[in-house]
């Protein structure tokens, strides 16, 4: 029991306090390492955001100048892709004037080679199914109203793009309202739609009439995109520390910008999808050591590394004085122990004298004699089971209490120790009720049983004197064994019946009412009554006085 206390005690005192504490310590630096991060992902995310808008700034420019270089070509489709063939960033250049009509093709001023699966017609029949009349592309006419985004994607009826993500071809229309000084068009001007048809690293900008007439340029994406590149980061911002990358959605490295600072070198910590028409495109972007230093976890570390010193300084201290408690009592259990033992051998002689003076005054008729001396034996008897208990409390501290179960006839035993008692209760005034129906033997301990009930039946005569009632009884099942012991005193309290058979409780501790004894006896015979697999407990539902059951197995 003690050792268990101890135990309780340790985890109360000095696990449980230092498991809250690492799991402070863990929650406050896991929070700051969560804060630090989203606050520098935010950061990133608004970096990443601010050079996407740059390249599609520039995007939106390029297509705006191509528009005004084409303005000059007075609505002529042919005429369009002739000017827009002398354009410095310009491959090759092609006009039809409808769908099924011929069309005509220029060469640039920037010879670029797309590749043996570029076929330009075959573009220029997906601009055509793309750049539909206005009346059956309600999606133009809503953008020219309301405005919107520098780029919109082109979707044909049913929602599909034009032109899979899997082939990587696209076509995006330029939207009215991106510039502020964007004039509302008027109801009566001539309507013409711009954009751009984007392949794999291929740029096609066309341009659509109002008589369906439709111009497109081939742009030599080397120099498109090293003019893109040559102004990131964007003017009027400064260098990143980091290392800025843009590549393509498959992971082709396109160019990298920044300081390039220790730190820089290790994996990205922030990704973006450029925005439309550059979707094809992905900008990340890998810090320095110097932009995000590591959360400040020295006021965490030192605060629950002080918590945890205190605690084990707490801890050492309490159990240093419990020890030092532990081994005081130990010290006053073995000094008891040796008293007791040594009163052991004078007691049996005095018990032996005693009983042999009855014998001679009952044989010389001196009554008077024998009474007194019987009160001398009975006495004897008392004080030889008190300092039994505390010998065999002293031994349960030291070591394990022991017994040496036999077969015997537990009625008979019972009944025996009840003769014992039978004339100092009589004496008092007790009415004694015995029932005997035990089995016909029972495997037990009989110094232990005697011990048991020698506690009990004491018990009564300490605390159940104002009834003047004891009854002591056996019963048996198929299973168990049972000897109960009651009275009509004045009971055991419901926050009693457990602590009871605790170590040195007693329901009454004033010598002024006549309770004397050492508080251990219950404690003893209920580690006895363990020790024979049983048990010995207090009756909850008995409101006449205090019943105590003794339970033992039967024999197998």
């Amino acid at each position: 029991m003690v050792q268990r206390r101890s135990t309780i005690l340790f985890i109360i005192l000095v696990i449980l306090p230092l498991a809250l504490l690492a799991w402070l310590g863990t929650y406050l630096i896991r929070d700051a390492e969560k804060r630090t991060d989203a606050s520098m992902q935010a950061v990133l995310a608004e970096r990443l955001s601010s050079s996407d808008h740059h390249l599609l700034h520039d995007m939106r420019q390029l297509t705006d100048r191509l528009d005004v270089w084409g303005a000059q070509s007075i609505g002529s489709a042919r005429l369009m892709a002739q000017r827009l063939a002398s354009h410095p960033w310009v491959a090759q250049t092609w006009s039809a004037a409808g769908k099924d009509a011929a069309s005509e093709n220029f060469e640039g001023k920037a010879p670029y080679d797309a590749g043996e699966e570029f076929n330009g017609l075959e573009r220029l029949t997906a601009l055509f199914n793309a750049t539909q009349s206005p009346d059956s592309m309600p999606q133009f006419s809503l953008a020219l109203d309301d405005g919107g985004p520098p780029f919109q994607r082109v979707r044909v009826a049913g929602g599909f793009s034009i032109g899979p993500r899997s082939s990587m071809w696209m076509t995006y229309l330029k939207m009215h309202g991106y510039h502020i000084d964007d004039k509302p068009v008027a109801a009566e001007a001539p309507l013409t739609w711009s954009g751009w048809h984007v392949g794999d690293s291929t740029f096609i900008y066309w341009h659509r009439f109002a008589d369906g007439s439709l111009a497109c340029a081939l742009m030599n994406p080397q120099m498109l995109m090293n003019s893109l590149f040559q102004r990131l980061p964007q003017p009027g911002l400064a260098t990143p520390p980091g290392r800025m990358m843009l590549t393509t959605v498959t992971g082709i490295p396109l160019h990298e910008w920044g300081k390039k600072l220790p730190g820089s070198e290790g994996p990205p910590a922030a990704h973006r999808a450029c925005s439309e028409p550059l979707s094809q495109w992905e900008m990340a972007y890998t810090p320095a050591n110097e932009e995000f230093p590591k959360p400040y976890l020295f006021p965490i570390l030192l605060g629950v590394g002080s918590g945890i010193v205190l605690v084990f300084v707490v801890g050492w201290l309490y159990f240093h004085e419990s020890a030092r408690e532990i081994r005081v009592a130990q010290q006053r259990v073995t000094f008891v122990n040796q008293i007791s033992h040594e009163l052991k051998t004078p007691l049996t002689n005095i018990r032996l004298y005693a009983e042999m003076a009855a014998h001679r005054a009952e044989s010389n008729g001196d009554s008077i004699a024998k009474r007194q001396l019987g009160v001398v034996e009975a006495e004897t008897s008392r004080l030889d089971r008190l300092i039994q208990n505390v010998l065999n409390y002293a031994r349960q501290q030291r070591d394990k209490l022991t017994i040496q179960p036999l077969p015997l006839d537990l009625d008979a035993n019972v009944s025996r120790v009840v003769e014992f008692w039978k004339p100092l209760l009589e004496n008092k005034g007790f009415e004694i009720v015995t029932s005997f129906n035990g089995p016909g033997t029972v495997k037990a301990d009989p110094d232990a049983l005697e011990q048991i009930l020698g506690n009990l039946i004491s018990n009564v005569d300490k605390y159940g004197n104002s009834g003047k009632w004891i009854a002591i009884r056996t019963e048996h099942d198929e299973r168990h064994t049972r000897v109960i012991v009651e009275d009509h005193g004045p009971g055991i309290p419901a926050n009693k019946r457990r602590t009871v058979f605790e170590p040195f409780e007693r329901l009454r501790s004033d010598l002024a009412e006549g309770v004397s004894g050492t508080g251990i006896g219950l404690t003893i015979s209920r580690e006895l009554a363990q020790l024979h697999r049983g048990s010995l407990t207090v009756c909850p539902n008995y409101r006449d006085g205090a019943r105590f059951i003794l339970t033992l197995p039967n024999q197998s």
